[in-house]
């Protein structure tokens, strides 16, 4: 009964990968005319490809749970780090997938518990369930997710000393996680002070579900998935500071970023044209300056993943 939702889960957020990487322009991200050196648009999309079987077999124990009316997942954290492995064997770029791949984990099974549960998918519902999923993560979700860093090795990340959690790039990162019983909901919740990617798992995914009402709105004003894409990513980026722009860049061009994203949002609401043509200059000025707000490129593209899976939006 529920496989043609796990497969339209898998259709939405493949596809929701791909479709936000070749969006253009989106300030600082990879897109179709601009890659950078370990980042261009082939290896998203090669990425992308391989998550589905991470994700197939996450939401087939997600279902076993879900009959059971449980809200527990098992292989969150072993997913997250399928998905990152994956990537890893199909290209020879850098981290593309990582912060995408744990918003997912989160995401997907929280839809089909929530369509399970409530036989259909409202967004207060959903942000309930997820809420309760990553509640319910275990020590083992936790060494996997730590894993799956290693794995991914991001640049921007820095050391964390006198902290609930360990370093990720301590050696006996292992035995501190499960000696102190320091599940995967902990870590997330200690990053989401700074980090919109851990936030979001934590909160209810309340970011998604926001990104996903700008989809919308954008797609039924313009109606253009193209555009709707990139108004939603512009939207978030004047709203949030983006992670790896804080960790790499500093506050104050955090706060530049967010607001020159915001001066441009209200530019296109006036004049599309004249504020579409500043949106390219300010997409070149931060890929010259190697900004690139990569965290709020991850919400938009789960944010699109929800929105293919409710309907709302057609290529």
């Amino acid at each position: 009964m529920y496989m043609s939702t796990i497969e339209r889960l898998l259709t939405s957020s493949v596809a929701a990968l791909i479709l936000e990487v070749v969006a253009t322009p989106k300030p600082g991200n990879v897109h179709r005319y601009h890659s950078y050196e370990d980042m261009g648009l082939e290896h998203f999309i090669v990425s992308s490809s391989a998550s589905i079987w991470c994700f197939r077999k996450l939401l087939i124990a997600t279902l076993n749970s879900g009959l059971r009316r449980e809200t527990y997942v098992p292989g969150i954290g072993e997913t997250i780090l399928c998905c990152v492995r994956n990537s890893k064997k199909w290209h020879r770029g850098g981290n593309v997938n990582l912060g995408t791949s744990t918003i997912l984990s989160i995401l997907l099974p929280s839809i089909l518990l929530t369509e399970i549960i409530h036989n259909k998918v409202i967004m207060e519902d959903l942000s309930f369930t997820a809420k309760s999923v990553v509640k319910n993560t275990t020590v083992d979700d936790a060494v996997k997710y730590y894993e799956a860093i290693r794995t991914a090795s991001p640049r921007y990340l820095g050391r964390v000393n006198n902290a609930p959690i360990p370093d990720v790039y301590d050696e006996n990162f292992e035995h501190k996680i499960r000696s102190n019983k320091v599940t995967l909901y902990d870590v997330l919740k200690y990053a989401s002070s700074e980090d919109i990617v851990s936030r979001t798992c934590v909160n209810g995914l309340k970011e998604i579900i926001e990104g996903y009402n700008y989809l919308k709105t954008f797609f039924r004003r313009y109606g253009d998935i193209n555009n709707a894409i990139v108004l939603t990513y512009l939207k978030l980026l004047s709203k949030y500071d983006d992670f790896i722009v804080l960790r790499k860049h500093g506050r104050k061009v955090s706060s530049y970023v967010k607001n020159r994203a915001s001066e441009i949002v209200k530019l296109i609401e006036e004049d599309f044209d004249r504020g579409f043509s500043a949106l390219k200059r300010f997409d070149n000025e931060l890929f010259i300056r190697k900004i690139n707000p990569g965290s709020i490129a991850d919400i938009t593209a789960v944010s699109i993943t929800l929105a293919l899976f409710m309907n709302e939006v057609k290529v």
